[in-house]
C-alpha cells in the first residue's frame, strides 16, 4: 500500500506539522490468523522541518467469532529513524480490537514506556492509554461516510488527557482510495501540543493497494 496525504494526523496531532507526508505498508497475513507487517512516513517533529521517518513494525492475531464479528490482538513497535532529536522517542504498543464487519471497530491501546514531548517538556518511559471508536456507512457510486473518535489517557504523562475525532468521506474505486477528513479535538491538544494540533484541519488523502 502507498500513500500520499496532505497532512499525517495521529490522534489529533499533527506529525508533519500540517505538510504533506508519503507513507507505505506492507503486510501478511496467515490463513491461521497470524498476521504481520511494516508501516512507515515522513514526520517533521519540529515546526522548522527537521524530517525524520516513523516506521511501525506490527504483528498480532486476528480470530472470527462469527461471520460479522472479528476480534484482533496487535503488538507495534514504533522506532524513529534518522532522528535529528538527541532523545528517543521510540515505544511499544499493544492494542484489542473487535470489529462488526467492516462497519464499525473499537479499540483500546496501552503503551508501557510512551515518550512524548509537549509544551510541558519531554516525558519518556511512561504509560498511556487510549480508547477509540471507528465507523465507516457505504452509499451509492462508491462513496462511503467515516468518522472515528477517542480519547487518549496521558495522565502519567503530562497529568492530563483529551478527546479528539474526525468524519470525512471516502470514494473507492478499484485498487485506489480517495479520502477528505476534517479532524476536532478539544483544547487540550493545542495547550499540549501548540501549532501541532489538527482540530479544524482539513486533511486529502490518495491511497494505492496492491
Amino acid at each position: 500500500m502507498v500513500v500520499a496525504t496532505t497532512d499525517y494526523v495521529f490522534r489529533g496531532v499533527s506529525q508533519t506539522y500540517g505538510e504533506p507526508a508519503l507513507q507505505g505498508a506492507v503486510n501478511y497475513r496467515d490463513s491461521s490468523g497470524w498476521f504481520a507487517g511494516a508501516w512507515g512516513s515522513n514526520v517533521d517533529p519540529y515546526p522548522f522541518g527537521s524530517t525524520e521517518a516513523e516506521i511501525n513494525a506490527y504483528a498480532g492475531f486476528g480470530l472470527s467469532l462469527n461471520p460479522e464479528w472479528t476480534a484482533r490482538g496487535t503488538y507495534t513497535r514504533y522506532v524513529y529513524a534518522w532522528k535529528a532529536r538527541p532523545k528517543s522517542y521510540d515505544y511499544d504498543e499493544f492494542s484489542m480490537s473487535l470489529a462488526f464487519e467492516d462497519r464499525w471497530i473499537a479499540t483500546v491501546s496501552y503503551e508501557p514506556d510512551s515518550a512524548r514531548y509537549s509544551t510541558l517538556g519531554y516525558v519518556h518511559d511512561r504509560p498511556a492509554y487510549s480508547y477509540e471508536m471507528a465507523a465507516r456507512w457505504p452509499l451509492p457510486e462508491r462513496l462511503a461516510i467515516s468518522a472515528g473518535v477517542g480519547y487518549y489517557d496521558l495522565t502519567h504523562l503530562y497529568g492530563a488527557g483529551y478527546w479528539s475525532g474526525n468524519a470525512g468521506l471516502d470514494y473507492t474505486h478499484g485498487r485506489f482510495e480517495v479520502q477528505v477528513v476534517r479532524f476536532f479535538s478539544d483544547g487540550t491538544v493545542r495547550r499540549l501540543f501548540g501549532d501541532a494540533s489538527a482540530d479544524g484541519s482539513w486533511v486529502a488523502t490518495a491511497i494505492f493497494r496492491f
